[in-house]
Formats: C-alpha cells, structure tokens, sequence
C-alpha cells in the first residue's frame, strides 16, 4: 500500500492521469492526498474535482487559494476573472454537489506524524 502527495494539480486533468499511471496507482490498495489547488488554470478543473470527488475513500484532499476563489465565485462573494478556467464547474449540473463536496474539505490533515496542508507553517 502506497500513500501518493500531490499538489497544485490546477485542473490538468490529463497530467494527472499520467502521474498516476506512471506509479502505477491502485484504488485497491493505495491513498491519494492531494495538497490544494486541484481545480484553475489548467482546461479540465470538472473532471478532476469530479475524479477527486468520485475516489471517495481513496482520497483525501486540504483546500488551497485557487479553490477557495472557486468557492467565493460559487457562493457569489467574488466574480470570476477572464483568467479563471473553472465556469464548467459554475455551470455544471452536478455544481451543487461538487461545491458541497469542496466545503467538507479541511484545511490541514494530519497523517503518519504530518501535516498535510497547501502551505507552509512555521516550525
């Protein structure tokens, strides 16, 4: 059984795959964490929170500042910016669910004597 780190995916849904593929990931056996920033940037943010949402119990995630701005977006505190590549998410079917699904996520997890978080705290 193998525990796999990732940060900052940013909606590169393709690269993730990859990534996974490479380590030859297990949903049997092994546990993904991913460090904040999964969904902007990047052209796929709705498949992979969706990817992330459906691994359910083989993954865990802490949220990071691109998805805290699409929360604000979502929740209508901010407008989102001509850079923001998430309004597949805002006009998604399943919005709600995925939205709910990133409000249940912690900011820090902790795990075999760490910390797992998106930035860094002072020792």
């Amino acid at each position: 059984m193998s525990d796999y780190l990732i940060g900052d995916i940013q909606g590169c849904f393709d690269s993730l795959q990859k990534l996974l593929k490479k380590v030859a990931f297990s949903s049997d056996k092994d546990q993904l964490f991913f460090l904040g920033d999964v969904v902007n940037r990047g052209n796929k943010s709705l498949e992979t929170l969706r990817f992330i949402k459906d691994l359910s119990e083989n993954a865990q995630m802490v949220l990071g500042n691109h998805d805290f701005h699409l929360l604000a977006c979502a929740l209508g505190d901010k407008t989102p910016s001509n850079q923001d590549t998430f309004s597949d998410i805002l006009n998604a079917k399943d919005k709600v669910a995925l939205i709910d699904f990133l409000l249940q996520q912690p900011l820090v997890i902790e795990h075999k004597n760490a910390l797992l978080l998106h930035a860094g705290v002072p020792p």
